[in-house]
């Protein structure tokens, strides 16, 4: 496991005794060789949405207390640190994970069990003598995900189907060529236009169609492997696991929250884009199979 880079592990917090949800917990011990790669650097620790985690570190400063309760106080810190990015996280474009954990009380517990399990995936002396603990938990997967505590409570049970283009201003051989053509996955260029992560982006077009959502899914594919990959590269897109070896590539015109939020978390693409991507889907799916990439 990748060390955090000196600076920022020194501007981590020591914590004191750290209660979530009204319940105290224990981290569980766990050994990991996973490469802190691709990811979006925090304060706080790294997250990486399309790998499907989050890790927080804590910092324990050297006192008369042993070693053994300098480690404690960084776990500790490291499991506030965790509780913080967790609450900041997008859940779509109007609520926060703070928002649902208030909200919920089945949420929340969810939450206090995922961060019971959370792993301790690295640790060790910093050269002033201070102890580090990098701790672990999971945001996509079938058990003790923070996807599995969140999707239950804002999916429709029931997926509704997808949107079917009746009448477009497309030319006749575009729509029979776009119907025909096997696309492996769907990439939309948001470059450049101030795109955030969510747990439940959507596409619409600029009339407010909405092509690509939540409520067209089926709640365990997204609990297990989530709606979009992010990238920061167009081409690195285009390549990725997710979209396959043949994606359609589409330009969104601008990003957009809720009516009353400043997440910028849905892409608003043309109302041709739309046509193209929802004809393509009629013969690939892949809009059912979560194929789908941003490039933020």
């Amino acid at each position: 496991m990748k060390r955090l880079d000196k600076k920022i592990l020194a501007g981590l917090a020591l914590g004191g005794v750290m209660i979530f949800g009204g319940v105290n917990f224990n981290p569980v011990l766990a050994a990991s060789t996973n490469a802190l790669a691709n990811v979006a650097v925090s304060q706080q620790g790294q997250i990486n949405w399309n790998e499907g985690y989050m890790v927080a570190y804590g910092v324990g400063r050297v006192d008369k207390r042993g070693l053994a309760m300098v480690r404690e106080a960084a776990v500790m810190a490291a499991q506030r640190n965790l509780v913080g990015m967790i609450k900041g996280l997008s859940i779509d474009s109007e609520t926060t994970m703070r928002d649902l954990i208030i909200e919920s009380d089945v949420v929340n517990r969810k939450i206090t069990g995922v961060l019971k399990g959370a792993e301790v995936i690295d640790e060790g002396k910093n050269s002033d003598g201070s102890y580090y603990v990098g701790m672990r938990v999971s945001i996509y997967g079938a058990d003790d995900s923070l996807a599995a505590a969140i999707i239950p409570e804002i999916a429709p049970e029931f997926p509704k189907p997808f949107e079917t283009v009746q009448q477009t201003a497309l030319p006749s051989a575009d729509v029979e060529t776009f119907r025909n053509l096997t696309y492996t996955g769907l990439v939309v260029d948001a470059s450049n236009l101030g795109l955030s992560e969510t747990f439940s982006p959507v596409i619409y077009d600029v009339n407010g169609r909405a092509v690509y959502g939540l409520r067209n899914l089926d709640r365990d594919m997204v609990i297990s492997n989530g709606m979009v990959d992010y990238y920061d590269v167009l081409q690195e897109a285009t390549v990725g696991e997710r979209t396959g070896e043949n994606p359609l590539v589409v330009k969104a015109l601008e990003v957009r929250g809720g009516k009353n939020s400043v997440n910028h978390v849905n892409v608003i693409v043309s109302v041709e884009d739309a046509d193209r991507i929802l004809l393509a889907n009629e013969n690939s799916h892949m809009l059912e199979n979560c194929a789908v990439s941003f490039v933020r």
